[in-house]
């Protein structure tokens, strides 16, 4: 692809684009939605839109921007003006000069994307918007008070596949910056104080099963150096001198982790560490299994050191009742009490069940089908995950 920027210098007598017109300038060439970028950069749309028109001038973490740079497939000296422009440094890896930028550039760009609002019920793909999460909140009870006072604990917290493990940890990290505007009426977002900063990890993702890309990964979301290469010795280093803000890492799906052979046991003894003490007490692990901590174990078949910080592991079951009919009533079109009353006693009250019960429910409605054809086609969409139904989990600790 052609680079959009010339082999042009910087004239330091002009004033530099800002952040948000490089941004607007980027997104347009490459005919990326803010719905698209939002959902790429796991934050709300609003959010996008924000760092567009200007109202937020650059995003708080660098690795926000990396990732914006990434998912635009901008040059090297593309993503380094990027980078400077939200106030970051440059990569070092970037040895390019920063060329200047074609003008004029419009000072504000606005595209019209409609009035798109998110969908009343979500099957598949986790749930990323506060907004559309429902219930747990006695497990949110029990997380949030945790993570009040330093030390911060390390949580555990065990379900079965599609139980809404992944959601969970979404709603972990984007709930309390959240404004008010983006949510539902009575919806909390102010479970703890504003200040602490949030790192997601997939392990299902290959380049977290590789140490040296999963430690970059940690550093660039905190917006901290990142050494070349990055190994082992300086990330430890480089956590103990720079880390001030209280930090949680959150770790999903970590049987995917223990798989990866460059995952060693020497790494998790470093994250234990990490965990107990060299931190100060201001980074805490949540993660994400099938099983308890204790039955986890590394490719070796010794007992992971790293599991033993948690003390605190609570189970991923079903919704309470007034939590899953909470999430039917924000249907669009409400659903008949029989109908609902069938939802609870087919679903369980499993989240992942209700939505595709929910979902398929609605459609009859907006499409006026009248009968049960509805039930059958969500039975048969839900046949996947019966496994739920009969799913033994742990009780809390």
């Amino acid at each position: 692809m052609s680079s959009l920027l010339p082999t042009l210098t910087i004239d330091t007598k002009k004033r530099l684009p800002s952040f948000s017109q490089l941004l607007c300038l980027f997104m347009q060439r490459h005919q990326v939605s803010v719905d698209e970028l939002a959902l790429r950069l796991s934050v709300h749309r609003s959010t996008v839109q924000r760092w567009m028109n200007g109202e937020v001038r650059r995003p708080r973490q660098r690795g926000d921007v990396l990732r914006c740079a990434t998912y635009l497939s901008l040059a090297p000296q593309e993503q380094e003006a990027l980078l400077m422009a939200a106030g970051f440094t440059a990569s070092p890896r970037l040895s390019s000069p920063i060329a200047a930028m074609p003008t004029p550039i419009p000072p504000r760009l606005s595209i019209h994307l409609g009035q798109m609002c998110p969908s009343p019920f979500v099957i598949g793909p986790p749930i990323t918007e506060p907004r559309q999460f429902f219930g747990r909140d006695y497990l949110l009870h029990r997380i949030f008070d945790v993570w009040k006072y330093l030390p911060l604990q390390h949580i555990a917290i065990v379900g079965a596949k599609r139980s809404g493990k992944t959601s969970l940890l979404h709603y972990l990290r984007r709930i309390i910056d959240t404004p008010p505007s983006d949510l539902r009426p009575g919806q909390r977002n102010d479970w703890l104080m504003p200040g602490y900063q949030w790192v997601f990890v997939d392990f299902q993702d290959p380049r977290m099963c590789h140490q040296e890309s999963l430690l970059r990964h940690i550093l660039i979301e905190l917006n901290l150096p990142v050494p070349e290469p990055c190994q082992l010795v300086d990330f430890m280093e480089i956590m103990q001198q720079y880390l001030e803000i209280p930090t949680l890492i959150l770790l999903d799906e970590i049987s995917a982790g223990l798989l990866a052979t460059d995952l060693n046991e020497q790494f998790w003894w470093a994250l234990r560490t990490l965990g107990s003490h060299y931190a100060n007490g201001k980074l805490g692990f949540v993660l994400t299994t099938h099983r308890p901590p204790e039955e986890l174990i590394l490719d070796d078949g010794k007992p992971s050191p790293f599991f033993n910080i948690f003390g605190h592991v609570l189970s991923l079951g079903p919704l309470l009742e007034k939590e899953a009919r909470d999430l039917m009533a924000s249907s669009p079109l409400p659903f008949p009490a029989e109908d609902v009353e069938w939802i609870l006693t087919q679903s369980g009250c499993w989240p992942a069940l209700i939505q595709i019960l929910s979902h398929a429910r609605l459609v009859s409605l907006q499409e006026k089908h009248e009968g049960d054809r509805w039930k059958k086609e969500g039975l048969r969409r839900m046949q996947p995950y019966q496994y739920l139904l009969h799913q033994e989990l742990l009780l809390d600790e």
